[in-house]
């Protein structure tokens, strides 16, 4: 069944990626599995990928170590999938995440 808005999903959350260059993308998950998903995804941007493929990409191949930082800014359970949504566009507006200076969201 494909999610709308107004889905009741068990957990939602908004979620901050920092960089290595310090860069930030704030993201959601609203999958129904999102719980169980945390530690694998990272999120999906669409407009600043191959962006942040290139940032890691300097990592990968020179062989060199890396850690990327993923913090929880907002999480609930049995919640609308529209009011996560609202609240990451919230984060992504007060974080600045759309200055490519400061961010990777667009």
């Amino acid at each position: 069944m494909r999610l709308t808005k107004d889905s009741i999903i068990p957990w939602g959350c908004v979620f901050m990626v920092t960089f290595p260059n310090k860069k930030i993308y704030v993201g959601s998950d609203t999958a129904r599995t999102a719980r169980l998903d945390y530690f694998k995804y990272f999120g999906s941007p669409i407009k600043a990928k191959e962006e942040m493929h290139e940032e890691l990409g300097k990592y990968l191949t020179e062989n060199k170590p890396y850690v990327l930082k993923k913090e929880i800014l907002h999480a609930a359970e049995n919640v609308k999938v529209g009011d996560i949504l609202k609240i990451e566009q919230k984060y992504i507006k007060s974080l600045n995440a759309k200055d490519s200076k400061v961010g990777y969201n667009r």
